[in-house]
């Protein structure tokens, strides 16, 4: 496995040993916030159907707190021979109850009678207009409970005389009268048929999730209680307070002729409530007098109650923003209404379409149930908090991930460039040495004829400059790394400085038998720079050293001096292969010797461009690359002195 192999391997794992456990932290983190935040969800649920059935037993309280009588236009007997209106008498019915069109009464014969049409016209008030539209509605009513075979029936089985005014009698009137008129409501208990029920689908169609919900449950205490007692059968004197004003009366002004008003006994079932083959909603109960049935109700429209009970109220609330809300019956969907939206967990959808409550409504609306379940969980502050931790984890980890992967990278490339440097700084130094020990031995040991000495002398000399130019590079390079690099820098003229770059550069060419073509503009006549001449020099013997070895070795090596508005260029051409161009922008980094040194086994360590460059730029100046036709062209741009 290679360096970069292992690199990459343990930055993987450190990875996953980091990402791993704060990836479940922060999923746990997520799944607390989202039971919460369903949890939440419930207890909402659990409130506004709370509210939904304090209203319904409110209503059915008051409907069963109604005496008998009040289903009388008149409300009964009066005091004092006076006659008043009962509370039922008003028209339009009362708003009290959504949806209401009317009262009704279904009397021991089945004739059929609203509390808002007077029996008869003498002394009921009314106009003409306000009468007639009385009975219109009452019409209405009339032929909804006749077309749903609740009127029309048979009269009911007359009372036996034998049976005694007991409780046994009082249960064998409740037994013979199930075949009365009122009997027909009976029937409503069993439930309506599917087309009374105008179905949106079935229950079981909705796919509630059920994991954290059982049977559906009762309505909340408070509501059971209501209906308890609104169930309750009860028996009440009618007229109680006109009895107590009938004995004033005799009282005060005794006549065997005055009207004396009874008390009549009068015994109310519980209200039922069913839905009418039509879809119409009805309250009924059955009311005993003198031993005959009666059945006493009103009817709603079913969707404004509903409407007006539930969805309503259930868009006006905070739950209509994570929930949807369906009301059933008998199996069957009545009404729903959908979440209105809201943002949700990153993974709260798995929880869409879980069942967060089901309530069964208290008597007399058992027979129907709220049905809640997810749409979606807000994200919360919590939630909020928990994601930009999330990401901002993330992001450090992954970018730290990728600095360490790089910084490791950089730091296994610098040490197989410094492997490769010292390599080649061995090779540098081993084979001018080898040299200058041979020659100077055979000088020593008097084996060279003397015709060969100056030669032998001269090859010692140059291979001392070589290493001289090596020993300077390297020194300089470890100056830079370690900031210590001081410049003497001082303003010359151009004319000078090349003076001494061509006194300089002439036994490097001369040792390498080959020709420095030198071209000075005249527009460089008393043009200034201010350099520092020994890290300028180097410089320019970097350049051209590069341009002997990387071209042909009968090829001419150039160097042309111009100049700008503001800057000299020293441009140090050769007629070589060139630069390829992926190459161009790392010829420049150090250690980096390119393609084109391998393949011509060209001698050098990597270091004298990059020296080049960094010492041109400590001096104010730079060192460029670009490639001509042919070889490649590298300027020393410095600025003019000022």
């Amino acid at each position: 496995m290679t360096p970069r192999a292992r690199l990459r391997a343990a930055l993987a794992l450190f990875f996953l040993a980091l990402a791993t456990p704060a990836a479940l932290i922060i999923r746990e983190a997520y799944l607390r916030l989202q039971w919460e935040a369903f949890h939440q969800l419930q207890l909402q649920a659990e409130e506004f159907s709370t509210r939904v059935v304090e209203r319904l037993d409110e209503l059915a309280r008051d409907e069963q707190a109604r005496p008998f009588d009040d289903y009388d236009f008149f409300g009964g007997p009066a005091p004092l021979g006076t006659r008043t209106r009962s509370p039922l008498a008003a028209f339009p019915p009362s708003a009290r109850v959504p949806g209401l069109i009317g009262h009704f009464q279904v009397d021991a014969t089945g004739r059929f009678s609203a509390p808002f049409v007077p029996t008869s016209e003498a002394d009921d008030g009314l106009d003409a207009d306000a009468r007639q539209a009385r009975r219109d509605r009452a019409g209405r009513l009339e032929g909804l409970l006749a077309r749903n075979r609740l009127l029309g029936v048979t009269p009911p089985p007359a009372r036996d005389a034998r049976l005694p005014a007991t409780a046994a009698a009082d249960d064998r009137l409740y037994s013979i009268a199930e075949a009365a008129p009122g009997g027909a409501f009976e029937r409503l208990k069993q439930g309506p048929p599917a087309a009374a029920l105008n179905s949106l689908g079935k229950v079981a169609d909705l796919a509630l999730a059920d994991r954290f919900q059982g049977e559906p449950v009762l309505a909340p205490d408070s509501g059971k209680r209501g209906a308890a007692e609104a169930r309750a059968p009860r028996k009440a004197e009618a007229l109680a307070e006109a009895s107590a004003y009938t004995a004033a009366a005799e009282a005060a002004a005794p006549s065997p002729t005055a009207p004396r008003v009874r008390a009549f006994e009068a015994e109310l079932d519980p209200f039922d409530a069913g839905l009418l083959d039509s879809g119409e909603l009805v309250l009924f109960r059955k009311a005993w007098r003198d031993g005959q049935r009666y059945v006493q109700g009103l009817l709603i429209d079913r969707e404004a109650f509903f409407a007006n009970l539930l969805a309503e109220p259930f868009a006006r609330s905070a739950l209509a923003r994570s929930a949807d809300l369906a009301l059933a019956s008998h199996g069957e969907v009545l009404l729903t209404r959908s979440s209105q939206g809201g943002r949700t967990y990153g993974g709260a959808a798995s929880l869409r379409g879980t069942l967060l409550q089901r309530v069964r409504l208290s008597a007399p609306f058992d027979d129907f149930e709220l049905i809640f379940s997810v749409a979606e969980l807000g994200v919360g502050a919590g939630g909020r908090v928990i994601g930009l931790l999330a990401i901002t984890f993330a992001l450090v980890l992954v970018v730290g991930t990728v600095l360490m992967y790089r910084l490791g990278a950089r730091q296994l490339a610098l040490a197989r460039q410094q492997r490769d440097f010292i390599a080649a700084v061995s090779h540098e130094l081993k084979t001018p040495l080898t040299a200058i020990r041979m020659y100077g031995e055979m000088l020593c040991e008097g084996w060279a004829p003397e015709e060969k000495r100056v030669g032998y002398y001269r090859f010692i000399r140059d291979e001392a400059e070589r290493l001289t130019r090596l020993i300077n590079n390297v020194l300089g390079l470890a100056r830079l790394g370690r900031d210590e690099l001081t410049l003497e820098q001082r303003e010359m003229t151009v004319e000078s400085l090349l003076e001494h770059l061509r006194a300089r550069l002439r036994p490097v060419f001369e040792s390498a038998g080959r020709t420095l073509t030198v071209d000075c503009a005249p527009a460089l006549d008393g043009a200034r720079v201010r350099v520092d001449l020994d890290c300028c020099t180097q410089v320019v013997l970097n350049l051209t050293d590069n341009a002997l070895k990387f071209s042909a070795p009968d090829s001419p090596v150039e160097l042309n001096v111009t100049r700008t508005a503001d800057e000299v260029l020293f441009s140090v051409r050769d007629h070589g292969p060139g630069v390829p161009r992926e190459e161009m922008t790392r010829i420049f980094e150090l250690f980096q010797r390119g393609a084109g040194a391998g393949r011509q086994a060209a001698p050098g360590t990597g270091i004298g461009l990059a020296l080049a460059r960094r010492l041109a730029r400590a001096m104010g100046g730079e060192v460029e690359l670009r490639n001509r036709q042919p070889g490649a062209e590298f300027t020393l741009r410095l600025p003019l002195a000022t």
